[in-house]
């Protein structure tokens, strides 16, 4: 498949169930567009690995997408997808979260991201970290994958 930008992101609106959401680091924290723009904001049930499952707990909308952390191999992760690609009743409660919100990406324009930082605070509990140069530097220690070997 050879597509840029918006077009492969159309496609993936038009023809594809799932999103590989995999991070370039595993890191602590680290949750990227690729997450909440290539996948959510498509309807493409994101395959997430990344940040642990608990991170992806605070930000995303309730059982909205799969972490690979939650099988034990390859294997049992790709006999889950076949599961759901052929049991719509069951791929479809990942989306159940629409009943009750949406996904919205900010702007990038500075003078909007304020207002929206303002007005979203109130529903977020605030993350204090005691040490901020270690946990900014060393976010990305110590984790690794659940997956250590080859099935």
């Amino acid at each position: 498949m050879t597509c840029y930008g918006s077009q492969c992101l159309d496609l993936v609106k038009r023809h594809y169930k799932f999103y590989l959401s995999f991070e370039n680091s595993l890191c602590q924290d680290y949750i990227t567009e690729k997450f909440f723009l290539n996948a959510l904001m498509n309807n493409a049930l994101p395959i997430v690995m990344g940040a642990s499952v608990e991170e992806y707990h605070k930000v995303a909308p309730p059982h909205s997408f799969i972490h690979v952390d939650q099988f034990e191999n390859p294997k049992e992760l790709a006999k889950y997808l076949k599961y759901l690609d052929k049991n719509d009743t069951a791929y479809n409660e990942y989306f159940t979260w629409h009943k009750k919100g949406v996904v919205t990406v900010w702007s990038f324009k500075p003078e909007c991201e304020f207002c929206i930082l303002a007005n979203a605070l109130p529903y977020f509990k605030p993350t204090i970290h005691e040490n901020f140069m270690f946990w900014w530097k060393n976010g990305c220690k110590n984790r690794t994958l659940r997956w250590n070997k080859a099935v």
